[in-house]
């Protein structure tokens, strides 16, 4: 069988699930109880990468995410002012912003999150469930499982270890109220529902009143069945979820039985997606509760590179995002796949992951992209001066995108002023007299050759020859010319950046520029 990618077979599995619809709704969702973190960020990414998918095959399909911006504050994060513990139960709509510059602690962390989305080219119709609510929109729904609150019971009752008793059954209702005096849903208990449209409900706050649902709203379906009479409401067609609801008995697995056999709705498409795990990101503070949001991502990641890294990996297998130096063989992984890719080199299913990593749907990505490694060198010998960056490629005779190539230094240095300024790169000023005056004769005599003939061999290619050359001697076996060419790369290196090593040397030297290069290497120049 032929291979595809897996956002194709998804695709085929939805048609062949769905063959009348006319229009596929892929979903998402999350509740904005704090900063949005990078495995969040899987949900959405999943269901826009299935939602391009099925535009390819010629469907109609919209990416949709919901804030669970109604559901009530179960913890104070960190990061967030330990006394926000006095809202504890209420709607995160309904709770002061701690940072004061949105309407709501709910709008603070969606705003945060929905503006970094264009950027990732994922561009969805966000739903406001607070909006939703308060609107009465779910009205109908909610006295759909008001009615049939003794099914969802048994339904729970069926997936919980201990069972559900009768008196369990009698006493559940689907719907968790906020108290309309003190507005928490954590101490409200539901004491009658007549049927229809009156809910008779207390608080431990000392209230107590009769509300009719038809012209009101009062509160929130639990989340379980709330997801599943969103399916019905949205009309979707596929949705991921962490592992954990994929689980046998887990959250979708409730989620699908309610949708059945309360709402008489057929249940999404859905698809477990694993962890995405963060290495080298130790110097972010997670005292202040950041963690690892998209937009720490983006300071040092290009969005290509990030919707790739989620493509290419099948949601329920796990991979790896790196602040540390790994970071670099992903971009070379990146560039050699989008390099073979205008080869013809790679398999379909990696032709695909390509296409699928530009921001802009079908757009076709950028071939000639200078080494990530290369741009991290270089713009710390021009201080990230952008036009200097360009004047040292001038000199090796190479032309890049200036819109990626800006974008590949300011990345590049961000990652290295950040998370690694062990590998700072910092020209000296001047000849290391001391140092040189420290060397054997031979090894001074080696530096003043390189002075001497580096105008005479001012290309890659004989400069490269010229710096391997240099400390040879005939009478060297292999393991003592190694050894002489590391002892000589050390003193350059010394003489150039004060360190025993550096980048390429050759092509640092290149990127120095020759009247500076002199400078630092002549004896005579001092």
């Amino acid at each position: 069988m032929k291979a595809i990618h897996w956002t194709d077979e998804i695709t085929e599995e939805l048609i062949k699930l769905f063959p009348t619809k006319k229009k596929f709704i892929c979903a998402a969702g999350i509740t904005p109880s704090g900063k949005v973190h990078i495995g969040n960020f899987r949900d959405i990414i999943t269901s826009e990468l299935v939602c391009r998918a099925l535009k390819d095959k010629g469907c109609e399909a919209e990416l949709i995410f919901s804030w669970d911006d109604f559901d009530r504050l179960r913890k104070v994060p960190g990061g967030v002012p330990s006394d926000f513990s006095k809202y504890l139960g209420m709607p995160l709509t309904e709770i002061p912003d701690p940072y004061g510059c949105h309407d709501s602690y709910a709008k603070h962390f969606e705003s945060e999150f929905e503006e970094v989305m264009p950027q990732f080219g994922v561009r969805a119709r966000f739903i406001y469930q607070s909006e939703m609510y308060q609107k009465n929109k779910y009205y109908e729904e909610i006295k759909t499982a008001l009615k049939k609150r003794k099914v969802i019971a048994e339904i729970l009752g069926k997936f919980r270890t201990q069972g559900i008793s009768k008196k369990e059954i009698e006493e559940y209702y689907p719907l968790q109220v906020y108290c309309r005096k003190c507005r928490k849903s954590t101490s409200t208990k539901i004491i009658s529902y007549n049927g229809e449209n009156e809910i008779e409900y207390s608080c431990d706050c000392g209230h107590t009143e009769i509300a009719d649902i038809s012209k009101e709203n009062i509160g929130k379906l639990g989340w379980k069945i709330d997801w599943a009479m969103r399916w019905k409401y949205e009309n979707v067609s596929f949705e991921p979820g962490g592992t954990d609801h994929a689980a046998h008995g887990g959250s979708y697995y409730v989620a699908k039985n309610i949708a059945k056999e309360v709402f008489e709705t057929e249940p999404p498409l859905f698809k477990g997606y694993a962890f995405v795990g963060i290495q080298g990101a130790a110097k972010m503070s997670s005292s202040e509760g950041t963690g690892v949001v998209p937009a720490d991502l983006l300071k040092i990641y290009e969005p290509e590179l990030l919707r790739w890294m989620f493509c290419k990996t099948r949601p329920n297998k796990s991979f790896t995002l790196f602040f540390d130096t790994f970071i670099i063989k992903q971009y070379e992984e990146f560039d050699r796949a989008i390099s073979d890719y205008y080869k013809k080199k790679l398999s379909p299913v990696g032709e695909r992951g390509i296409e699928f990593s530009s921001v802009v749907h079908k757009e076709q990505p950028i071939e000639k992209r200078a080494p990530f490694r290369q741009v991290a060198s270089f713009g710390q010998i021009t201080q990230g001066n952008f036009e200097e960056l360009k004047n040292i490629y001038k000199r090796f005779g190479e032309a890049y995108d200036e819109k990626l190539l800006g974008a590949r230094l300011e990345k590049s240095q961000n990652w290295i002023n950040k998370f690694m300024p062990e590998l700072k790169i910092k020209l000296r000023e001047g000849f290391n007299e001391n140092y040189y005056n420290s060397l054997p004769l031979e090894e001074k005599k080696q530096i003043d050759k390189l002075a001497e003939d580096i105008n005479n061999y001012w290309d890659l290619d004989k400069l490269t020859w010229l710096v391997y050359e240099i400390p040879k001697s005939p009478s060297f076996s292999d393991e003592e010319k190694k050894k002489a060419q590391r002892s000589f790369f050390k003193n350059i290196y010394q003489m150039l950046i004060d360190a025993d090593t550096g980048p390429r040397l050759s092509t640092f030297l290149i990127a120095i520029g020759e009247d500076k290069a002199k400078e630092l290497l002549s004896s005579l120049a001092k």
